[in-house]
Protein backbone atom coordinates (compact mmCIF):
# COMPACT_ATOMS: atom_id res chain seq x y z
CA UNK A 1 0.00 0.00 0.00
CA UNK A 2 2.61 2.48 1.01
CA UNK A 3 4.25 1.74 -2.26
CA UNK A 4 0.96 2.49 -4.46
CA UNK A 5 0.83 5.94 -2.01
CA UNK A 6 4.73 7.10 -3.30
CA UNK A 7 4.01 6.20 -6.53
CA UNK A 8 0.80 7.82 -7.26
CA UNK A 9 2.13 10.84 -5.97
CA UNK A 10 4.87 11.02 -7.65
CA UNK A 11 3.18 10.44 -10.91
CA UNK A 12 0.31 13.46 -9.67
CA UNK A 13 4.14 16.07 -9.07
CA UNK A 14 5.14 14.71 -12.08
CA UNK A 15 1.68 15.44 -14.28
CA UNK A 16 1.21 18.69 -12.53
CA UNK A 17 5.12 19.53 -12.74
CA UNK A 18 3.99 22.86 -14.86
CA UNK A 19 1.08 24.23 -12.18
CA UNK A 20 4.39 24.45 -9.74
CA UNK A 21 5.06 27.90 -10.46
CA UNK A 22 3.45 31.56 -11.02
CA UNK A 23 1.82 31.90 -13.07
CA UNK A 24 -0.11 28.68 -13.65
CA UNK A 25 0.05 27.91 -10.25
CA UNK A 26 -2.65 30.31 -9.70
CA UNK A 27 -4.68 29.13 -12.65
CA UNK A 28 -4.37 25.66 -10.33
CA UNK A 29 -5.43 26.65 -7.26
CA UNK A 30 -8.12 29.12 -8.35
CA UNK A 31 -9.65 26.21 -10.23
CA UNK A 32 -9.47 23.92 -7.12
CA UNK A 33 -11.36 26.82 -5.14
CA UNK A 34 -14.07 27.00 -7.75
CA UNK A 35 -14.35 23.80 -7.93
CA UNK A 36 -14.79 23.00 -4.26
CA UNK A 37 -17.08 26.09 -3.53
CA UNK A 38 -19.57 25.18 -6.50
CA UNK A 39 -19.57 21.29 -5.08
CA UNK A 40 -20.10 22.70 -1.66
CA UNK A 41 -22.73 24.96 -2.51
CA UNK A 42 -24.48 22.09 -4.70
CA UNK A 43 -24.21 19.54 -1.70
CA UNK A 44 -25.96 22.26 0.51
CA UNK A 45 -28.64 23.15 -2.42
CA UNK A 46 -29.43 19.28 -2.49
CA UNK A 47 -29.80 18.35 1.16
CA UNK A 48 -30.97 21.87 2.62
CA UNK A 49 -34.36 23.14 2.42
CA UNK A 50 -33.30 26.96 1.49
CA UNK A 51 -36.95 28.08 1.85
CA UNK A 52 -37.56 27.17 5.26
CA UNK A 53 -33.71 28.79 6.09
CA UNK A 54 -35.10 31.92 4.65
CA UNK A 55 -38.35 32.14 6.46
CA UNK A 56 -35.97 31.35 9.78
CA UNK A 57 -33.31 33.95 8.54
CA UNK A 58 -36.45 36.65 8.53
CA UNK A 59 -37.96 35.27 11.52
CA UNK A 60 -34.59 35.99 13.48
CA UNK A 61 -34.02 39.32 11.48
CA UNK A 62 -37.49 40.46 12.78
CA UNK A 63 -36.66 39.40 16.10
CA UNK A 64 -33.31 41.33 16.56
CA UNK A 65 -35.05 44.42 15.11
CA UNK A 66 -38.28 44.02 17.95
CA UNK A 67 -35.04 43.41 20.49
CA UNK A 68 -33.64 46.70 19.16
CA UNK A 69 -36.85 48.43 19.48
CA UNK A 70 -37.56 47.09 22.74
CA UNK A 71 -34.40 47.76 24.36
CA UNK A 72 -34.59 51.34 22.44
CA UNK A 73 -37.81 52.20 23.88
CA UNK A 74 -37.85 50.12 27.21
CA UNK A 75 -41.70 49.30 26.14
CA UNK A 76 -42.31 46.50 28.82
CA UNK A 77 -45.56 44.81 26.90
CA UNK A 78 -42.41 44.48 23.51
CA UNK A 79 -39.47 43.06 26.00
CA UNK A 80 -42.09 40.69 27.54
CA UNK A 81 -42.59 39.64 23.77
CA UNK A 82 -38.93 39.79 23.44
CA UNK A 83 -38.27 37.36 25.78
CA UNK A 84 -40.81 35.09 25.86
CA UNK A 85 -39.70 34.49 21.73
CA UNK A 86 -36.57 33.90 22.60
CA UNK A 87 -36.34 30.52 23.13
CA UNK A 88 -37.72 29.68 19.78
CA UNK A 89 -35.47 32.48 17.95
CA UNK A 90 -32.27 30.58 19.59
CA UNK A 91 -33.70 27.13 18.45
CA UNK A 92 -34.47 28.04 14.96
CA UNK A 93 -30.90 29.71 14.80
CA UNK A 94 -29.40 26.17 16.18
CA UNK A 95 -31.22 24.37 13.18
CA UNK A 96 -30.28 26.88 10.62
CA UNK A 97 -26.73 26.34 11.77
CA UNK A 98 -27.05 22.68 11.93
CA UNK A 99 -28.72 22.67 8.08
CA UNK A 100 -26.20 24.51 6.68
CA UNK A 101 -23.43 22.26 8.07
CA UNK A 102 -24.94 19.43 7.33
CA UNK A 103 -23.02 18.96 3.94
CA UNK A 104 -20.05 19.82 4.95
CA UNK A 105 -19.70 15.88 6.23
CA UNK A 106 -19.59 14.80 2.97
CA UNK A 107 -17.23 17.32 2.19
CA UNK A 108 -14.46 16.84 5.31
CA UNK A 109 -12.20 13.87 3.76
CA UNK A 110 -11.91 14.40 0.14
CA UNK A 111 -11.07 18.09 1.01
CA UNK A 112 -8.64 16.74 3.72
CA UNK A 113 -7.00 14.64 1.00
CA UNK A 114 -6.78 17.38 -1.28
CA UNK A 115 -5.55 20.21 0.43
CA UNK A 116 -2.52 17.34 1.75
CA UNK A 117 -1.46 17.51 -1.91
CA UNK A 118 -1.88 20.44 -2.58
CA UNK A 119 0.47 21.62 0.62
CA UNK A 120 2.91 18.46 -0.04
CA UNK A 121 2.88 20.00 -3.99
CA UNK A 122 3.74 23.56 -2.78
CA UNK A 123 5.99 22.89 -0.31
CA UNK A 124 9.85 22.98 -1.71
CA UNK A 125 11.81 19.83 -0.25
CA UNK A 126 14.81 21.80 -0.45
CA UNK A 127 14.05 24.59 1.82
CA UNK A 128 11.12 23.52 3.95
CA UNK A 129 9.66 26.83 2.86
CA UNK A 130 5.98 26.78 0.58
CA UNK A 131 6.78 27.69 -2.78
CA UNK A 132 5.39 30.99 -3.75
CA UNK A 133 2.42 30.30 -5.95
CA UNK A 134 1.50 34.37 -7.42
CA UNK A 135 3.70 37.51 -6.78
CA UNK A 136 1.51 40.39 -6.36
CA UNK A 137 2.88 43.67 -7.91
CA UNK A 138 3.48 45.64 -4.70
CA UNK A 139 4.67 44.56 -0.97
CA UNK A 140 1.66 44.39 1.07
CA UNK A 141 3.71 43.75 4.35
CA UNK A 142 4.66 48.01 4.26
CA UNK A 143 1.58 48.38 4.78
CA UNK A 144 0.15 45.27 6.96
CA UNK A 145 3.49 44.21 7.95
CA UNK A 146 2.18 41.09 10.00
CA UNK A 147 1.36 39.38 7.17
CA UNK A 148 4.70 38.29 6.34
CA UNK A 149 5.66 34.54 6.74
CA UNK A 150 2.02 34.17 7.26
CA UNK A 151 0.18 34.23 3.66
CA UNK A 152 3.65 34.81 2.05
CA UNK A 153 7.02 37.04 2.34
CA UNK A 154 8.81 39.21 -0.11
CA UNK A 155 10.14 38.75 -3.01
CA UNK A 156 12.03 41.08 -6.13
CA UNK A 157 9.37 43.01 -7.81
CA UNK A 158 6.51 42.55 -5.00
CA UNK A 159 4.96 39.94 -2.68
CA UNK A 160 4.69 36.58 -3.28
CA UNK A 161 2.06 34.47 -1.46
CA UNK A 162 2.41 30.99 -1.13
CA UNK A 163 -0.80 28.23 -1.19
CA UNK A 164 -2.62 29.01 1.53
CA UNK A 165 -2.63 33.00 1.54
CA UNK A 166 -3.61 32.63 -2.12
CA UNK A 167 -6.36 30.09 -1.84
CA UNK A 168 -7.47 31.76 1.23
CA UNK A 169 -7.76 35.24 -0.79
CA UNK A 170 -9.26 33.30 -3.65
CA UNK A 171 -12.03 31.50 -1.78
CA UNK A 172 -13.09 34.77 -0.15
CA UNK A 173 -13.36 36.47 -2.95
CA UNK A 174 -14.71 33.27 -4.89
CA UNK A 175 -17.42 31.96 -2.25
CA UNK A 176 -19.86 34.66 -2.32
CA UNK A 177 -20.32 34.81 -6.08
CA UNK A 178 -20.82 31.09 -6.34
CA UNK A 179 -23.35 31.20 -3.84
CA UNK A 180 -25.26 34.20 -5.40
CA UNK A 181 -25.00 32.42 -8.40
CA UNK A 182 -26.58 28.78 -6.67
CA UNK A 183 -28.74 30.48 -4.67
CA UNK A 184 -27.55 29.40 -1.63
CA UNK A 185 -26.48 33.04 -0.20
CA UNK A 186 -27.91 33.65 3.23
CA UNK A 187 -27.83 37.18 4.57
CA UNK A 188 -26.21 37.47 7.52
CA UNK A 189 -27.53 39.19 10.63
Amino acid sequence: MQDFIADFTAWLFQAFAIFANPPLAAVLIVSVSVTTTTISQLLTRRFTDMKRLQRYQAEVKQHQAMQKEAEKTQNAKLLKKVRRRKAYIDRIQREMMTDRCKPQIFLMIPMILVFSLLRIFYNDPATGLDRIVVVLPFNVTKLLPFLENMIGYAVPGGFGMTFWGFYFLVGLGLSGIVQRILGTQMSMT
